[in-house]
């Protein structure tokens, strides 16, 4: 008799209700107090940057590209979209679903003198939901620190494993689902398992967002939605975290510009998101920055480094467990993989220094919890 069954048996002679033991962690929660990485290694034939691992119901893995090429030079956009498929997440082997040239070609600027980029990924019920923002490069950007703005987020929808996508690309610059900067940046959390815990994760569907920077963003809120509500792709669904208990409801707003941020640290948040760790049930996210400020500055874009914080709850508190810093590399955008992760290993997904095809392209990165 396993050890699940005795306890369903033993909890039956004593009367006791089962739902309650079901639903219990498998395993105590286990803070993680350092990492450590181990070498880089590159996906064969990709290009581009900002990708962010997806695992879906086929058991594949899908993600993004902006900038990009996509795989064996399928396109040249502004944003793609793509499968990776493989047992080993050292030796993945990737195919470009959707170019997306609704979007546009790579870097092409519209009237309002931004790009097409993108953020979060995530895969729930059956479908696709990724963000698509305004993007405006740090040489006319206006910020000081020429770091790349970001404004006007928005969430498409693919049914059809991203051969197709609504809304649109004219709709979304036409009404933006999140107007302004507060929460054009956001990442889904990613949950390896749907299953019933104590964050409210099987109701909602949170992910979080700096302040409208690619790079070097200063702070981080949490926004909410219903799972019921998300394909229905309307901002107003949507809330903000303030403080407190969140469970409880009053720890939320629907105004994204009252939300209180859950992690505040100037210039050194990038735009991030994080991830369930349903071994130790904690959360993982990944900080990054270029110390030389916005990454078009002078020679920023072969130095960055990444900042690893850990929280039990999404709302926090967030900890910082660690630092990374990469150069000549300056590997940007790190995203845990939600797929072949354990307790004390998972698998980074980043990209490095534009200026150079050897880093330019899809690059996995173990690392190891202690």
């Amino acid at each position: 008799m396993t050890l699940s069954n005795r306890r369903e048996f033993i909890a039956l002679l004593a009367g006791v209700p089962l739902a309650p033991i079901l639903r219990a962690p498998v395993v105590p929660a286990a803070a993680i107090h350092s990492v450590e990485l181990e070498e880089p290694v590159p996906v064969v034939e990709s290009h581009g940057d900002t990708w962010v691992p997806t695992l879906a119901s086929d058991g594949n893995l899908y993600s993004p590209s902006d900038d990009t090429y996509g795989f064996r030079r399928a396109t040249d956009s502004n944003i793609a979209f793509n499968r990776l498929e493989g047992a080993n997440p050292m030796r993945l082997q990737g195919t470009t679903v959707n170019p997306m040239l609704d979007y546009g070609r790579s870097a092409l600027e519209g009237a309002d003198g931004c790009t097409w980029k993108s953020s979060g990924c995530t895969f729930i019920d059956g479908a696709f939901y990724w963000v698509v923002a305004r993007h405006k490069y740090g040489e006319t950007s206006g910020d000081a620190q020429l770091r790349q703005t970001a404004a006007n987020g928005n969430i498409i929808r693919s049914s059809d494993f991203g051969r197709t996508w609504a809304r649109s690309a004219r709709e979304n610059m036409e009404r933006p689902m999140f107007p302004g900067r507060h929460f054009a940046t956001p990442y889904f959390i990613h949950y390896p398992e749907r299953r019933l815990h104590d964050d409210g994760a099987d109701r909602y569907v949170y992910a979080i967002s700096n302040n409208g920077f690619w790079d070097n963003g200063d702070r981080m809120i949490l926004g909410r939605v219903l799972g019921s509500k998300i394909a229905d792709l309307r901002g107003q669904d949507w809330e903000y975290y303030t403080s407190g208990d969140g469970l409880a409801a009053s720890a939320w707003t629907t105004k994204m510009e009252e939300a209180t941020p859950v992690l505040d640290n100037p210039g050194k948040l990038g735009m991030t998101g994080a991830v369930y760790l349903p071994e130790r049930c904690r959360y993982l996210l990944i900080g990054w920055y270029y110390p030389a400020g916005g990454g078009k500055a002078k020679d920023a874009c072969t130095h960055t480094a990444w900042d690893f914080y850990e929280a039990p709850k999404p709302w926090g508190p967030w900890k910082q467990i660690g630092s990374h810093q990469f150069s000549p590399q300056g590997y940007y955008s790190p995203q845990i993989c939600p797929k072949f992760l354990s307790r004390e290993r998972a698998f980074i997904w980043t990209a490095g220094n534009w200026n150079d095809p050897k880093y330019y392209l899809l690059m996995v990165v173990p690392i190891e919890f202690r």
